[in-house]
């Protein structure tokens, strides 16, 4: 009985390692795969110029609260309690403004990115799908050292040069 138990461990652990044998990995780093993709580039370009778009919303935002509040300090002397009181009061909501874009213009610079960034990272997934299957690989690690998906790597195909060839990128 303790035989055919052992029997068919071995067996069980046989197969195993035969089709673990027969899968074939490749591996390419993404990041790099991404940054030298020209619809990449453009993106990036897109991106930076919203971001400075931005940046120059939130400065001009800023100028008035400064200019407001220096304005306040001048006439410290010469407005009168109840018009201070107001202007401290529009002071305070305008910095709570300041504050809500500057929050706002960070989550729609990542939604901006996002949308952009999606169909190129979408069409480097059908370029891989493309090539994995046209090398008959089973699995497809990504090398990128941002994402700590391959901790080590030795052996596999470098599919690399292959999706770039996919992609006609040189």
């Amino acid at each position: 009985m303790m035989k055919r138990v052992l029997l068919a461990i071995a067996l069980t652990l046989g197969f195993a390692g035969t089709a673990v044998a027969q899968q074939k990995m490749g591996h390419l780093n993404v990041d790099e795969l991404l940054s030298i993709m020209p619809e990449t580039k453009s993106a990036e370009g897109e991106i930076q110029k919203y971001a400075q778009q931005l940046e120059g919303d939130a400065t001009a935002m800023q100028g008035e609260y400064m200019t407001k509040m220096q304005n306040a300090q001048a006439n410290v002397d010469t407005w009168t309690q109840l018009r201070l009181q107001k202007e401290q009061e529009e002071l305070e909501s305008m910095g709570q403004r300041i504050m809500q874009f500057n929050q706002s213009a960070q989550q729609e610079l990542q939604r901006k990115q996002m949308d952009l960034m999606m169909p190129i990272i979408e069409k480097a997934q059908e370029a891989v799908n493309v090539v994995a299957k046209e090398q008959g690989l089973t699995y497809v690690l990504d090398a990128s050292a941002s994402k700590a998906v391959v901790i080590y790597l030795d052996g596999g195909d470098d599919i690399m040069p292959l999706v770039k060839a996919q992609l006609g990128i040189n």
